[in-house]
């Protein structure tokens, strides 16, 4: 029996199958996908029927290959959300994060809660497109969606519930939204009322590994899959990641290296002082009753960026070795990745050169200067994270692990281990993957808790360490 990990990026999604043998989880991957931010008018959404029809098409080429399921779960992105109108129908397709509706949103909110309060009770990074705040830029506009929205879903949740007709929230997702409690670990009324947003729209929060339901016949019957559970792993990515990290130190830290960079350590309780406030760390949910304690950095999404644009100069597509291959780490600049310039600009190679100007750095002068100053910046913004971690929680950090697509790039984690000083240690790029799996297998039975999965994946999954002074 196997189990059917629908992995879904802000950029991309992925059907993965998986099982456990031989003391491994082995995986394959069936059905890849684009999932583009389509712009209507001057609303950034993402195309929601698109979306859950090759989640389907994933399902059903899962049961071609022959596969057996036991189960499916979903993970995606954090902070978007669809709305459900009275009769459960979807209202719209979900606005994208990177939409402009929120651009400087703050005043308005800090009007009427402090952010200094806001962290005290949420312990989330305070970002203008977190949930909490995607939805007050709704009221403040008086979007008539919401006089008739009934339910809100983040991206995982809407997707559980078109495939079994189950509606809830699950927590590591929910975390992410500026609406819970960072103690409770419940919404937090007090935000609610601050900002003017009703709680009926929320669901029941419900943990990781939790069975939501059964695929709807018509679903199970169309996909040849029959009615399978439905399984809420760790649904925001991230978490999910984290969950796969196969440990072997005790002080460790991870960066899940990918569109975004999320650097952090696993806690049992929230941090929220005032320093954690001041360097913009967040306290999300995370597997087995844990804080993700961690910094969002904008990743890899700079080099994204560039590599669309040369591509479409060039038009044919840039193999992401050979660009690495022709780079002068020594010849880049260091810019801020989190500057807003990089936030969604026409230009990402125009951006980072109106960066340069504003700070008197000199003018990049080809491609390869280019990806030097994105991996360099990103190693050095990598090495201030991991300082103000240790500060701010007082614990020592011994090594880091890098999962995710990123933790391929060997420049970068020489890079990084040169910035913190400390070993670098590349765990898989399917991590986010491997969690979901192994919180599928958990919710079963199979393996019987996460520090036994852990111990599964340290002893199945190849890794490689990085030194100071190796690049």
């Amino acid at each position: 029996m196997a189990y059917l990990a629908l992995d879904i990026g802000a950029g991309s999604g992925r059907a993965i199958v998986g099982y456990f043998e031989r003391n491994k989880i082995v995986m394959e991957e069936i059905h890849r996908f684009p999932n583009p931010q389509i712009r209507l008018g001057n609303t950034l959404y993402w195309d929601f029927p698109m979306l859950f029809s090759e989640i389907k098409n994933g399902i059903y080429k899962t049961i071609q290959n022959g596969y057996e399921l036991k189960g499916i779960a979903v993970d995606t992105w954090g902070v978007d959300f669809g709305l459900l109108d009275k009769q459960d129908h979807l209202i719209s397709n979900p606005v994208c994060y990177r939409d402009s509706r929120t651009n400087g949103i703050f005043p308005s909110v800090f009007e009427r809660i402090s952010k200094e309060r806001l962290y005290e009770i949420t312990g989330n990074q305070l970002l203008e497109f977190n949930s909490a705040f995607q939805l007050f830029s709704m009221i403040k506009q008086e979007n008539p969606q919401l006089q008739i929205a009934s339910k809100l879903l983040f991206m995982p949740d809407l997707i559980n519930y078109f495939l079994t007709g189950c509606m809830c929230n699950e927590y590591t997702i929910s975390s992410t939204s500026q609406l819970i409690n960072a103690q409770t670990r419940q919404w937090e009324p007090e935000v609610f009322e601050a900002l003017g947003i009703s709680t009926n729209y929320m669901s029941k929060l419900i943990q990781p590994g939790t069975i939501i339901g059964q695929l709807r016949p018509e679903i199970a019957e169309e996909t040849g899959a029959g009615r399978i559970a439905v399984i809420a792993t760790a649904s925001h990515d991230t978490a999910s990641a984290i969950a796969a990290i196969p440990v072997k130190h005790t002080n460790w830290a991870y960066l899940s290296s990918g569109t975004w960079s999320l650097l952090g350590i696993e806690t049992d309780q929230a941090t929220m002082t005032n320093a954690a406030l001041n360097y913009h760390f967040t306290n999300e949910g995370g597997v087995n009753g844990t804080i993700r304690f961690l910094r969002n950095i904008t990743g890899l999404w700079l080099l994204q960026g560039l590599m669309a644009e040369w591509e479409k100069e060039d038009g044919k597509k840039i193999p992401y070795e050979s660009l690495l291959a022709k780079t002068e780490l020594s010849k880049g600049r260091i810019i801020d990745p989190d500057s807003p310039l990089f936030t969604n600009p026409a230009s990402m190679q125009s951006a980072i050169n109106e960066y340069c100007k504003l700070n008197g750095l000199k003018p990049l002068q080809n491609r390869g200067e280019y990806v030097s100053t994105v991996l360099k910046s990103l190693a050095a913004k990598y090495g201030t994270v991991i300082e103000q971690l240790s500060e701010c929680t007082g614990k020592p950090i011994e090594c880091l692990y890098v999962v995710g697509g990123g933790s391929r790039n060997e420049w970068l984690n020489r890079l990084t281990a040169n910035a913190i000083n400390k070993p670098v240690i590349s765990a898989s790029p399917e991590s986010t993957a491997l969690g979901n799996i192994l919180m599928q297998l958990i919710a079963t039975g199979e393996i019987n808790s996460v520090d036994a999965g852990r111990k599964i994946l340290a002893g199945s999954i190849e890794t490689k360490e990085y030194y100071p002074q190796s690049v």
